[in-house]
């Protein structure tokens, strides 16, 4: 007898197939899915906020460029293009557009001038048609008072 033939003959073994199952991979699924709700909104509203960020940034600069501009010439301007290259770059050039105050925006509103200019106060609302909302800004606030009178909130669309 042989080397060879002395060895006993065991049936072959069954190799079991690597890989992932069903049940797991439609696990896994899921939670990629359900991680995808939860950020999407979130990653969404993250692309629209410096688009608020410019409608308020437009919004101080034309506060800050009325002061001097009444100085030189005794009443407020409801024309931003007349407050300088300041208001135009942080406002025109930016795409921010601004309206009268007592109207509610939409993103589709296309406007650039202020309501309520005197001598004694200004009002106007500043938005980005891509943005999610609206700023409020009047000098002298009506009675009763209304929420979001400097710049302080922003109201969606």
């Amino acid at each position: 007898m042989t080397h060879l033939q002395s060895q006993s003959q065991e049936p072959p073994m069954k190799q079991h197939a690597q890989g992932f199952t069903l049940i797991e991979l439609l696990v896994v699924i899921a939670i990629i899915g359900v991680l995808a709700a939860i950020l999407l909104p979130t990653f969404s509203d993250a692309q629209k906020r410096p688009y608020n960020v410019a409608a308020q940034q437009c919004g101080r600069a034309i506060v800050a460029a009325q002061i001097p501009y009444r100085a030189g010439t005794g009443s407020y301007t409801s024309d931003p293009a007349q407050l300088g290259p300041d208001v135009r770059e942080a406002c025109r050039d930016a795409g921010v557009q601004v309206g009268v105050h007592a109207t509610s925006p939409t993103a589709a509103t296309a406007a650039y001038l202020m309501s309520g200019a005197n001598d004694v106060s200004f009002a106007f609302t500043a938005f980005h048609p891509r943005g999610t909302g609206f700023y409020r800004y009047w000098l002298t606030s009506p009675s009763p008072v209304a929420s979001g009178d400097r710049l302080n909130t922003l109201f969606p669309y």
